[in-house]
């Protein structure tokens, strides 16, 4: 019995070591899944994902409300981040030509260092103030160019979240 012990304890070493490591490797990783909607859009699937070393976002979907098609010849999105109560524009997409159907588009992703607050330190959601996407497009029926705003993260009011403590 005595033997059995002695073996198993390197195996318990190693574990106990390995689960160290995994640990040291998840801490300050923050994942956010994002959806919003507007008068005419929803926004699905839209992912931040903040780490030490690089800041990724995009994955999602905007879908039209209520359209089976919507053909234009212009679609932008534009993706803005307040960090610290500075206002950064972090991923864009477009699309132009004749005849193109937006009724459901989709962001692609982007990735970038990480970003930096104030003490030169990476950011977390404490430092995120608001996530939003602006949508223009143009009316090809009412000839105007229409811009929407879709809110996708607000920082709590009371400082209430799981992201902050």
């Amino acid at each position: 019995m005595v033997k059995i012990l002695f073996r198993c304890i390197p195996l318990f070493l190693i574990i106990i070591l390995l689960s160290s490591c995994t640990n040291q490797q998840r801490e300050g990783v923050y994942f956010l899944s994002l959806m919003g909607e507007s008068e005419n859009w929803n926004v699905t699937g839209y992912e931040v994902m903040i780490t030490p070393d690089e800041f990724k976002a995009g994955h999602g979907v905007l879908k039209m409300k209520n359209k089976q098609e919507y053909i234009t010849n212009f679609f932008h999105f534009e993706t803005h981040v307040v960090i610290n109560d500075v206002e950064l524009a972090i991923h864009s997409g477009s699309t132009s030509g004749l005849d193109i159907d937006i009724v459901e588009e989709f962001t692609g992703t982007i990735e970038s260092e990480a970003y930096l607050n104030e003490n030169g330190k990476f950011i977390t959601p404490n430092d995120i103030s608001e996530i939003y996407m602006i949508v223009e497009w143009w009316d090809s029926s009412n000839h105007v160019d229409v811009k929407e705003r879709i809110d996708l993260y607000s920082s709590p009011e009371d400082d209430e979240t799981f992201l902050k403590r």
